[in-house]
Parts: structure tokens; C-alpha cells; sequence
């Protein structure tokens, strides 16, 4: 990770990136949701908070921990490729890991997606 994740650990402490899934089954009306966030703890590492169910269900909430934003930033992007290939449909999307990278690479002159 080197130096760029301690930057980025370091100046984006306060960055969150989520992002709001759903599956609509038509046969029954049914919508199952797939939230996943990445945040940081009071202890400061970076978790990738994840709750899905069926929509008017309490769901069902999971957490992983990591040193380094950007691992978890590739975690949350992973599992999101997964759920849409199972079929969700990004809903809400909010904060960008490619304008994260874009904008360390100094292709870009604003700051990254909030």
C-alpha cells in the first residue's frame, strides 16, 4: 500500500462510500435490498458495512475490518460485482473509488466523489 494508503487513511478519514442495491422478483412483488458502506471506526480502521433482507423485514447486518481505506474500497467493489451479477441493481451510488484514484493520479482537478 506504501505511502498513497497512509495519504489517503490519513486526508479522507471522514470519506464515506456507499451504495444502495435492490432485486425486484416478479412472481411474488418481493424486493430484497443490499446496503454496503465503507466507513471508519472510532478506533480508526476502515470497515465495509453490509445489510441486506427482504424490503419491510429487518435486515441482516455484517462488518469487516481493514488497516487501509483502498482495502477495503476493493472489498466493497468486489462484493458489488458480485451482487450484480446475482441480479441487484444499483440503486444509490455515493463516493467513487475510480475518481479516488483518478484524482491521486492527478488526472482530475476537483476532489473525489462525496
Amino acid at each position: 500500500m506504501g505511502w498513497v494508503a497512509g495519504w489517503v487513511d490519513q486526508t479522507l478519514a471522514a470519506e464515506i462510500m456507499k451504495a444502495y442495491l435492490q432485486r425486484f422478483n416478479p412472481e411474488n412483488g418481493q424486493i430484497w435490498y443490499y446496503a454496503v458502506r465503507v466507513q471508519r471506526d472510532l478506533l480508526g480502521q476502515w470497515q465495509v458495512i453490509r445489510e441486506w433482507g427482504r424490503s419491510g423485514s429487518p435486515g441482516t447486518v455484517r462488518y469487516a475490518v481493514f488497516d487501509h481505506y483502498l482495502q477495503a474500497a476493493d472489498d466493497m467493489s468486489r462484493l458489488m460485482e458480485q451482487l450484480v451479477k446475482r441480479g441487484y441493481h444499483v440503486v444509490m451510488r455515493e463516493g467513487s473509488k475510480p475518481a479516488l484514484v483518478a484524482y491521486l493520479k492527478g488526472e482530475n482537478d476537483h476532489e473525489p466523489d462525496s
